[in-house]
């Protein structure tokens, strides 16, 4: 009998440690970029570990109007990988100033092991990521400045 009421609880248990599991690590941040000529972009914010680990994975696709901002306390070498993605990426690392150090288009998915990884030996602050094709679409080359904007409390 008391094997047969523990249970319930532990379905329970074991429910809630699923949805932590699978739950993102926090919810979403939001901030707008200026691009060069001052057009505003939406960008979601990546500045936990886990956030910027998961990235664009597993993701179906991601708006064309958008873009995906990784953000990080100190200068380094960052390289990506497409592990996991589904659809090809342009890429653009910044200084801390915002100004466009390199980038690469149409960085395709990843389909087998190991996985190529990407990005130049400069050391960047940030980098921004986007459905192939945006930095064509937004005008966006090496030595721009890109303006990032305060965080905001939620989407607008």
């Amino acid at each position: 009998m008391a094997r047969a009421a523990a249970i319930p609880p532990l379905r329970a248990l074991a429910c809630l440690g699923w949805l932590l599991w699978a739950a993102p690590a926090g919810a979403a941040e939001w901030m707008w970029l200026s691009l060069p000529g001052g057009r505003p972009v939406l960008a979601e914010v990546m500045r936990a570990p886990a956030d910027r680990a998961r990235g664009m994975m597993f993701r179906p696709g991601f708006p064309d109007d958008r873009l995906m901002l990784f953000l990080y306390e100190a200068d380094g070498v960052r390289k990506i990988w497409m592990k996991n993605c589904r659809f090809s990426l342009d890429v653009a690392w910044l200084d801390p100033a915002g100004r466009v150090v390199a980038t690469l288009e149409s960085v395709p998915p990843c389909v087998g092991e190991p996985c190529p990884v990407y990005g130049p030996d400069t050391p960047a602050r940030h980098f921004v990521e986007g459905t192939a094709g945006w930095l064509e679409r937004f005008g966006v080359v090496e030595g721009d400045a890109l303006r990032l904007g305060p965080l905001l409390p939620a989407m607008p």
